[in-house]
């Protein structure tokens, strides 16, 4: 008997790409963070894991809503005498922050499927790698382009579907190679991968700053440059941080909403749908991000006329008029 694997795309549900800091992070997909030892790499990821772990902004000022669950692999690093007490001085809630203890269960791999487990049972909002080159089994794994492209596929289809964001942190190696996309540490394959791709450097002038370069965006055009210090007498502080103009619904800042609830059900569902459908757990989610029940939002939805209908065995929302909602009325 023959079997069809193939899907149409007229059969695919487009959607637009969700983010947890726009252009920089993309939801679903990986990011590589890449500098060299030393230039404040980690400590970044950990302003930005705190800021989601108690639901605060990022740099450029986004509120991020409610508080989310990150897992924070890091093997250079002691968890209890470093770590845990980065996170406290920068005001995480270490509740939502989960690590694989390597003592207790052995080496990881970033394809290792402990790791998969532990994604699909925390549902972290953002899984942070820390450092490549530690997660794999030998260097060979990251020179190989074959090998690579393996690697970071399966992490891809891991963050794809579990909704959440992929950092791996990475270090440049020596290349002298003054394009930044070649800088990295390991085969090209591996920046080609992903769909963002941040490198830190430190700024030439003053040492004690460093300059995020945005050298690979495949979601969205290119961010701005941004920038953090890291001082021995002041510490941490994010520098010139620009605001973002073009915020998806996801990433607009609760200031500018509706306090009422209903009301904040109905404006964040209807610019959700204003491009299209929409999945019914999309929906969902959107609305937990902002701590709205189901009762209020299926309240909104029958106010806003919204019919769902199911195609390819999912549930999607549009809103009235559109040629999809109108199939159903018919």
């Amino acid at each position: 008997m023959e079997t069809n694997y193939l899907t149409l795309y007229s059969d695919v549900q487009a959607k637009p790409v969700q983010w947890l800091w726009r252009p920089y992070i993309p939801i679903g997909k990986v990011t590589l963070l890449q500098g060299d030892p030393n230039c404040g790499k980690s400590t970044m990821m950990m302003n930005l894991v705190s800021e989601l772990s108690r639901g605060g902004a990022m740099p450029d000022g986004t509120a991020l809503g409610r508080p989310q669950r990150i897992i924070y692999q890091c093997s250079e690093d002691d968890a209890e005498d470093t770590i845990k007490p980065r996170l406290e001085k920068y005001g995480a809630d270490c509740r939502n922050v989960a690590f694989i203890n390597e003592h207790v269960y052995g080496d990881l791999t970033i394809d290792d499927e402990r790791l998969r487990q532990s994604i699909e049972s925390f549902r972290p909002r953002l899984v942070v790698i820390d450092p490549l080159q530690a997660y794999v089994e030998n260097d060979s794994d990251i020179m190989s382009a074959t090998k690579a492209r393996r690697l970071m596929r399966r992490t891809a289809i891991w963050a794809s579907m579990y909704d959440c964001a992929i950092v791996v942190i990475g270090h440049l190696g020596k290349s002298g190679n003054p394009k930044d996309l070649y800088r990295g540490l390991g085969s090209i394959d591996l920046v080609a991968s992903a769909r963002s791709v941040l490198h830190v450097e430190k700024d030439p002038d003053d040492e004690d700053i460093r300059i995020v370069h945005h050298v690979k965006s495949s979601a969205a055009a290119k961010g701005a440059d941004f920038r953090f210090e890291i001082r021995s007498d002041t510490g941490f502080r994010w520098l010139e941080a620009e605001k973002n103009e073009s915020r998806t619904i996801a990433e607009e800042s609760v200031m500018d909403l509706p306090k009422n609830k209903h009301e904040l059900a109905a404006v964040l569902i209807a610019k959700a749908l204003k491009e299209g459908p929409v999945e019914s757990t999309a929906i969902k989610s959107l609305m937990s991000d902002y701590r709205i029940g189901d009762k209020t939002m299926n309240d909104v939805k029958v106010a806003l006329g919204i019919k769902p209908y199911r195609k390819m065995r999912k549930w999607y929302w549009a809103l009235p008029g559109t040629a999809e909602s109108k199939e159903v009325e018919s």
